[in-house]
């Protein structure tokens, strides 16, 4: 039966649809073709989930729909939601087919570079039809990903709640500190405290600063004076280094990337220690392929910090 003429329209998975189609193509013309749909029929599906939601989602300019802040917003909900039916699709997949199953892994940025890159490749040579799908980002994310199931496995810090995972110690690497090379520091065997009192140094984001328990050092008593810019990652601290900007306090992981980059890196005092957690689901058992991917982390990150420690 068809909606009372005036009534407001109820939403459903064709206005997701229609408003996902949107999202990615910014036309309705292009978003019409993403989802065999007319462009009429888009545009009355967009216009029906504003009426339903009361919300503005698409600003219409020059032909084009700019999607508003709220549509932003809900468009992250989505995806989310359209992540975890792939996932289930996948999985259903893996169970006619498991040597073409894929793999769904998270990582801070720290580890999601190269050492996942190297990690994936040593995998594969075992594993050649196994795919690996990677997200990068916060500890948070992954965590809340992992609980949802639509991860596997995880590599965050300990900074976050991970009662609701199956949680174990992954590393425990004291910060290093990168410099140019060819600075005055990169002689040194051992950077402290009093050594970067004399240097722009790049600092880490107030509230990362405290998870980490290095906040002290970059207070105006000690370091303060010197911060030259604030970043969140260590990626972010080696690319200031590397363009002379300041020195900066690194994970050995993220040190990893720049090895051969114009960097030198050198043991710092006081230690400072950067833990990480691996995490699983606590339900169901992982799987083969997730146990033997375990493993080639844990091969992979002795390999790399071993990497590092020849450098330092």
């Amino acid at each position: 039966m068809s909606e009372r003429a005036g009534a407001e329209p109820k939403m459903d998975f064709r206005h997701i649809d229609a408003f996902r189609a949107v999202m990615l193509a910014r036309t309705s013309t292009k978003a019409a073709q993403l989802i065999n749909l007319s462009q009429s029929a888009i545009s009355r599906l967009i216009s029906d989930l504003e009426r339903s939601t009361q919300l503005t989602l698409f600003n219409r300019e020059r032909g084009r729909l700019e999607p508003t802040a709220e549509a932003y917003s809900l468009f992250a909900e989505v995806e989310r939601r359209y992540a975890g039916l792939d996932n289930i699709r996948e999985f259903a997949l893996s169970l006619r087919s498991p040597e073409t199953a894929t793999i769904r892994v998270g990582s801070v940025l720290s580890f999601g570079l190269g050492f996942f890159a190297r990690a994936m490749a040593r995998f594969r040579e075992v594993h050649p039809t196994v795919r690996i799908g990677l997200t990068t980002g916060s500890s948070q994310l992954i965590r809340d990903q992992v609980v949802a199931r639509t991860l596997a496995l995880g590599v965050v810090t300990d900074t976050i709640d991970f009662a609701e995972t199956d949680a174990v110690s992954f590393s425990k690497l004291d910060a290093v500190c990168a410099v140019p090379a060819g600075h005055p520091l990169a002689s040194r065997p051992v950077i402290t405290l009093d050594d970067l009192r004399a240097w722009p140094v790049i600092s880490y984001e107030p509230s990362d600063m405290v998870r980490w328990g290095m906040d002290w050092i970059f207070d105006p008593g000690n370091l303060g004076p010197q911060v030259a810019a604030i970043v969140r990652y260590s990626v972010n601290v080696c690319a200031l280094v590397r363009e002379n900007v300041g020195v900066g306090l690194v994970h050995p992981v993220a040190a990893y990337d720049f090895l051969d980059t114009g960097l030198v890196f050198r043991r710092f005092e006081p230690a400072m220690t950067f833990h990480t957690l691996r995490i699983k689901p606590r339900s169901p058992a992982a799987s083969t392929h997730v146990e033997d991917l375990i493993a080639v982390l844990d091969e992979t990150l002795v390999h790399i910090v071993g990497e590092v420690e020849a450098r330092l």
